[in-house]
């Protein structure tokens, strides 16, 4: 009985603390930019020393093709490497990833701000209710920033029409040349007796005529 009874309090024990763990990695905190380790991704050392990778929630950056890398770099760099931002938990990711809407001090939503700069699209299946993303994004859109630019979509476009044409090639280089040899001079191309016996008729009838 007194085991029983001891091994529930543990249980209880042990339950509350998971409790108290999630919501201390869920509450909102302080903390500085050591490093920009992805366009999407910040790794912070908080007020208590602790340091985790903070990703931005709710938005899909750019990709590589639409060749917007370099200004987002310089971007984040400019604007919160090195410096104090709020962070604001929405879950934990496995590595203790901190997937997070992001404030500057004055309040400036970074998630929002990189939407709006075109750097990234709202992704409305894991943001759905967060009116700022989808209004950065029709602001974007109205002014034709980064990735709602004609040019930066050619180039999409055009990246995505020669990785089909190279795809579209390598299935053609498969299969089989319809002018190539029939069968029959394949087999008679490899037979090493096939020249020697046509230049040796040839020679004898040479021979016959003189």
């Amino acid at each position: 009985m007194l085991f029983a009874l001891l091994f529930i309090v543990a249980l209880a024990f042990l339950a509350a603390y998971f409790v108290l763990n999630h919501k201390n990695e869920t509450q909102e905190r302080v903390g500085t930019v050591l490093e920009i380790l992805n366009k999407d991704a910040l790794f912070v050392e908080f007020e208590d020393k602790r340091s985790n990778v903070v990703k931005l929630f709710g938005l899909n950056m750019a990709t590589e093709r639409e060749m917007l890398d370099d200004q987002i770099f310089d971007f984040l760099h400019s604007e919160v490497k090195g410096k104090r931002i709020r962070v604001k938990p929405v879950r934990v990711d496995t590595g203790e990833i901190l997937v997070s809407e992001v404030y500057s001090m004055a309040d400036e939503y970074l998630n929002a701000i990189l939407i709006r700069q075109g750097f990234a699209r709202w992704n409305p299946s894991e943001a759905a209710t967060d009116k700022r993303m989808s209004d950065a994004q029709e602001t974007a859109q109205l002014h034709e920033q980064g990735v709602w630019n004609p040019t930066v979509q050619k180039l999409m476009s055009e990246g995505s029409r020669e990785e089909a044409a190279e795809e579209s090639g390598s299935d053609d280089e498969s299969e089989p040349d319809a002018d190539g040899p029939s069968p029959n001079e394949g087999e008679a191309a490899l037979d090493p007796t096939a020249e020697p016996e046509s230049v040796s008729a040839g020679s004898e009838a040479k021979q016959g005529s003189h």
